[in-house]
């Protein structure tokens, strides 16, 4: 089975901008690093001229490489080596690419006229995207709902080109991009678990985690409380019944939450309580709490399941859609 690379495309651009465009109009995988005239305009008019003539000759990584480190560009030298370019060359035939382009989702299938090639054209060069791979052919996915969370959420950082390494990405792209129907084996209802969770972004999570505590504890959203600076909780809960507050923290992968980071939000308030959500239960407890609550993954899943089984209009329709995909393609 093949890998799955997400590509990032803001490079050191004449213009500025991202070369996603150029990655789609040449059908190749781009990144930077070029030897362009930005790049050696600190040398001599004598050394500017010779590392130009000899960036016309580089027919390989190792010809690339020769030149880098001739003139220690990059700050690289004979123990260094630029990871994003070497990663060009792991990525084979048969290979899907993420890329992003204003706002949509590209989907580039890896044919049989991969090769890494220097372009030393004055285009490649003005765009900062000499180091290439070909045989790149995109096709356009569409916004963030039509892609699974862990591929949103591999462009928030990370380096220039990096794989995918979540379970069912691979079936997911094939599936996407060919049209073909999308079957996935799973040895346990805990796989098809995390495979629904992989497809969902972060917010899609806070979005269930909200509405899982509308339906079990009445409690519902004070807009106004959505802030990114609220760093220990997503938004504030009330409870219109009897008054109580709620602050729930959603995460999305394995970064870990802990419980006593939230001890001096509800401290010595019993009409407070905190719920905490890790789609991969990374909830550590070294102190107890009575109103610090964990919602497990199992307990979430459970009830979007149920919730969707019973034709509820409580599921956001996007959550929907991605459920209903993983569960009537699973192959058992």
């Amino acid at each position: 089975m093949g890998k799955v690379w997400r590509l990032q495309t803001r490079t050191d651009s004449e213009d500025g901008k991202k070369i996603s465009k150029y990655c789609l109009k040449h059908k190749v995988a781009a990144l930077g690093w070029s030897i362009n005239d930005d790049h050696i305009n600190i040398y001599n008019p004598e050394a500017i001229t010779e590392i130009q003539e000899k960036r016309k000759k580089i027919k390989n990584i190792e010809g690339y490489y020769d030149v880098v480190r001739t003139y220690g560009l990059y700050g690289i030298n004979n123990k260094k080596r630029l990871i994003a370019v070497d990663m060009l060359l792991k990525v084979e035939k048969g290979d899907y690419i993420w890329m992003r382009d204003n706002g949509i989702y590209y989907l580039g299938y890896v044919g049989d006229k991969l090769r890494y090639r220097y372009n030393f054209r004055n285009k490649a060069l003005k765009h900062d995207a000499a180091n290439q791979i070909k045989g790149v052919v995109w096709k356009p996915i569409g916004d963030e709902s039509q892609v699974p969370g862990v591929i949103a959420t591999a462009f928030i950082r990370g380096r220039t080109l990096q794989r995918v390494r979540k379970a069912y990405m691979y079936e997911y792209a094939s599936f996407i991009y060919n049209g073909k129907p999308l079957v996935v084996n799973v040895e346990s209802n805990e796989s098809l678990k995390q495979l629904f969770y992989n497809c969902l972004s972060p917010s899609d999570c806070e979005d269930l985690v909200c509405l899982y505590l509308y339906d079990k504890a009445n409690y519902i959203a004070i807009p106004s409380t959505n802030k990114i600076a609220t760093e220990l909780y997503e938004c504030v809960l009330v409870n219109p019944l009897n008054g109580k507050l709620a602050y729930p923290q959603v995460k999305k992968g394995d970064e870990k939450l802990n419980t006593n980071k939230y001890i001096d939000l509800i401290k010595d308030n019993p009409n407070k309580e905190v719920y905490l959500f890790s789609s991969e239960d990374q909830v550590v407890v070294d102190t107890h709490i009575d109103n610090i609550h964990i919602i497990s993954s199992d307990q979430l899943y459970s009830w979007v399941k149920e919730k969707i089984e019973e034709n509820s209009f409580l599921i956001p329709e996007g959550i929907v859609k991605w459920y209903k995909l993983i569960h009537s393609s699973k192959n058992s």
